[in-house]
C-alpha cells in the first residue's frame, strides 16, 4: 500500500472521529438536558447506534460525496485532502464547543477540491444539496414546536416520568443511529476510487465514529443541551423526533445531513413553547456565521491545495 493511500486512510479515520465527537453528539445532547443519565454513558451508547447506522444505512450519502458533487474521479491525494481539511475544521468546533455542521465542512471541501483539481461541478447535486440545507433548520424548527405542543398536551408533566424517560432514550438511540448513516458517507465517500468494498469503506468509518462520540463527544453534548436552550424531558423528546425525520429523509435521498443544523434548530423550536428566555441569541449568531465561514474556508482550502499540488 502506497504512503498516499495510508495517508488517505488515516485522515479518513481521522473525519470519523470528528463526525462521532460533533455530529454524533447532539443527537443525545437533550437526553442529558433532562439530568437522567451521565454524559459519558450516553456518548457510549450514541457511538454504538451511529456505527449501527453507518453501516445499515450509509451507502446512499457515501455515493453522493464520492461520485454525486464532482464530475470524473477523486484521486487518492484528492481525498486525503479533502478529509484532512473537513476534519480538522471540525477538531477546531469541537475545541471551541461550537457544533460544526460535518457536511457543510466535507462538502465544501469536496467542492474546493473540484475546483483545484480539474473536476466539473454537479451543480444539479449541489444545488439539491444545499437546497436541503437550507430548508432544515426551518423544518426541524416548527416540527419540534408543533411535536413539543402535542406532547405538552396529551402527555402530563405529573406522574409520567417513566413514560417520557423510555420514550427519551428510544428516540436518542435512533437519532444517533441516523446520524450515523447520514454522517459516514462524509468520512468514506471520497474513498471509493481505492481498491476497497463499500462494506468495508463503512466498517472503518463507522468505527471511527463510534471512538470519536465515545472519546471526545461529551463536551459538545453539554454545549448543545445547556448552551442554547434549557429543554425539558417532555421538550427534549420533540427535538429528537423532529431532527430524526429530518435525517432520515435526508438520508433517503442521498443528501449530506447538518445534523447539527437540524438538533440545534429543534432544541430550540421545542424550547420556544415556554418561552424565548432560555436561548444564547449571542451564541447561536456566532455559531452559524461559524457555519458559514467554515463552508467558504474548506472550499479555499482545498482549492488551494489542489492549485499547488495537483
Amino acid at each position: 500500500m502506497d504512503p498516499v493511500t495510508i495517508f488517505a486512510l488515516v485522515a479518513a479515520v481521522f473525519m470519523g472521529i470528528s463526525i462521532g465527537a460533533s455530529s454524533v453528539a447532539p443527537s443525545f445532547a437533550p437526553v442529558n438536558s433532562s439530568g437522567k443519565s451521565n454524559v459519558m454513558r450516553l456518548a457510549l451508547l450514541a457511538g454504538v447506534f451511529a456505527f449501527i447506522g453507518s453501516v445499515v444505512q450509509g451507502q446512499n450519502v457515501a455515493d453522493t460525496v464520492g461520485s454525486g458533487i464532482l464530475f470524473g474521479s477523486i484521486t487518492t491525494f484528492q481525498a486525503a485532502s479533502i478529509l484532512l481539511v473537513g476534519s480538522g475544521l471540525v477538531i477546531v468546533s469541537v475545541l471551541t464547543d461550537y457544533p460544526m455542521p460535518t457536511a457543510f465542512t466535507v462538502v465544501g471541501a469536496v467542492i474546493g477540491s473540484g475546483i483545484g483539481f480539474g473536476n466539473a461541478l454537479n451543480f444539479e447535486e449541489i444545488g439539491m444539496v444545499v437546497g436541503f440545507w437550507l430548508a432544515t433548520p426551518v423544518v426541524a424548527l416548527v416540527l419540534a414546536y408543533i411535536f413539543a405542543k402535542a406532547i405538552r398536551r396529551f402527555v402530563p408533566k405529573e406522574g409520567s416520568e417513566r413514560l417520557i424517560n423510555y420514550l427519551l432514550l428510544i428516540s436518542g438511540s435512533y437519532v444517533a443511529y441516523t446520524a450515523g448513516a447520514a454522517s459516514v458517507g462524509l468520512a468514506v465517500g471520497p474513498l471509493q476510487g481505492l481498491q476497497m468494498s463499500t462494506t468495508s469503506l463503512l466498517l472503518l468509518g463507522g468505527l471511527a465514529i463510534l471512538l470519536g462520540s465515545w472519546m471526545i463527544s461529551p463536551r459538545i453534548i453539554k454545549a448543545v443541551a445547556y448552551d442554547y436552550s434549557n429543554v425539558g424531558p417532555r421538550r427534549s423528546v420533540a427535538a429528537l423526533a423532529a431532527s430524526g425525520l429530518l435525517a432520515q429523509a435526508g438520508i433517503q435521498i442521498g443528501a449530506p445531513v447538518s445534523f447539527n443544523l437540524a438538533i440545534v434548530a429543534a432544541v430550540i423550536g421545542s424550547g420556544l413553547v415556554e418561552s424565548t428566555e432560555n436561548r444564547s441569541d449571542e451564541k447561536i449568531h456566532r455559531t452559524v456565521l461559524a457555519w458559514i465561514g467554515a463552508f467558504v474556508l474548506s472550499i479555499a482550502l482545498t482549492a488551494g491545495i489542489g492549485l499547488l499540488f495537483g
